[in-house]
């Protein structure tokens, strides 16, 4: 099974974006495909959103939904992989056909069979294998689009930074995209994947970070997204951990989990905070050095840290959201 390295699904009411990963208009829109929310591109001249993809794989795949306002513009919509030294791998829309074609470099190397024949929502799944002898894979709605084999490294990359999309301006007309369910993995087709959102909703024995007011997960809790209550601490190794809503397992199974805060250090004091989760006592976090500015912060479980087995319904149902202090 191909491997989640990292998932968004914007149902919180939040862009989930820091300042280096957008250019252009970047916003959260009622429009959507499951949930409240999806990411709106709106471009002014060129609009781009970019997520790292851990590790730098060699196989990376994304499975995302979307929506096009470029419909009828050819190649004013791309979805791409960048890899270490420039080069793109990447999918970009044929008007005429209503179908992502694969480019290696700029230059075509397939065109997709596959038509969205309707000006709405539909699903991608694209995978690449970066080598002299790779290929390139799409899915449009579970049907088989590209099946490419041939050369996909064009420099000396061998893995993949980044997964951009991207839409331009053309004759000043605005060409939105929206964007939902997005996941990130590597090694083949990820399949249809929906991102659940699950809001903290109790306090624990674990709450040592103070609230600007009532719980501590009350101030983190809202939707849509707000910054006028929150939890705060200015000493180190302090630790929240706050249980979660219900996992809905009669409807989805899991594949995995991305915990989330959005945060900052008052001041510029090299401080860091450790954002993860809480699973039947075991503790997995990632450390994140702070800006001064509020960004996110994420950590991704493709399986259950507590048993290195995968997710189950119950498994999700008692994990904890876990961010701790790490004061300089």
């Amino acid at each position: 099974m191909a491997t989640v390295l990292d998932a968004r699904g914007w149902d919180c009411g939040n862009m989930m974006l820091n300042a280096p990963d957008y250019s252009g208009e970047v916003a959260i829109s009622s429009t959507h495909y499951t949930g409240a929310y999806s990411l709106r591109l709106d471009p002014l001249n060129v609009s781009w959103v970019r997520w790292t993809i851990t590790g730098t794989p060699a196989n990376p795949s994304c499975s995302v939904w979307l929506y096009l306002g470029t419909y009828d513009d050819s190649d004013k919509t791309r979805l791409q992989f960048l890899l270490g030294t420039g080069e793109y791998i990447g999918l970009r829309w044929d008007s005429a056909n209503h179908t992502f074609d694969a480019y290696v470099d700029g230059a075509k190397v397939a065109d997709g069979t596959v038509e969205v024949s309707t000006h709405g929502w539909f699903h991608v799944q694209f995978y690449a294998v970066i080598d002299d002898a790779g290929s390139i894979g799409v899915k449009i709605n579970g049907h088989q689009s590209i099946d490419y084999s041939g050369d996909t490294q064009p420099g000396v990359a061998t893995g993949a930074t980044y997964l951009y999309v991207t839409t331009v301006l053309d004759l000043w007309a605005r060409r939105y995209i929206y964007i939902d369910n997005l996941v990130i993995g590597s090694g083949g087709y990820l399949g249809d994947l929906r991102c659940v959102d699950i809001r903290p909703n109790a306090d624990t024995a674990q709450d040592d970070w103070t609230p600007s007011a009532g719980d501590n997960y009350s101030t983190i809790d809202e939707t849509p997204a707000s910054d006028a209550d929150y939890n705060e601490t200015n000493t180190d190794a302090q630790a929240d951990e706050l249980a979660m809503g219900d996992f809905d397992g009669a409807t989805y199974d899991p594949r995995a989990t991305v915990a989330w805060v959005r945060a900052k250090m008052l001041a510029a004091t090299g401080d860091s905070i450790k954002v993860g989760v809480d699973s039947n006592g075991t503790d997995d976090t990632t450390e994140h050095a702070l800006s001064t500015d509020e960004e996110y912060y994420f950590h991704t479980n493709d399986d259950n840290p507590d048993d290195s087995a995968a997710w189950e319904d119950a498994d999700i149902d008692a994990l904890k959201l876990r961010y701790e202090s790490v004061i300089a």
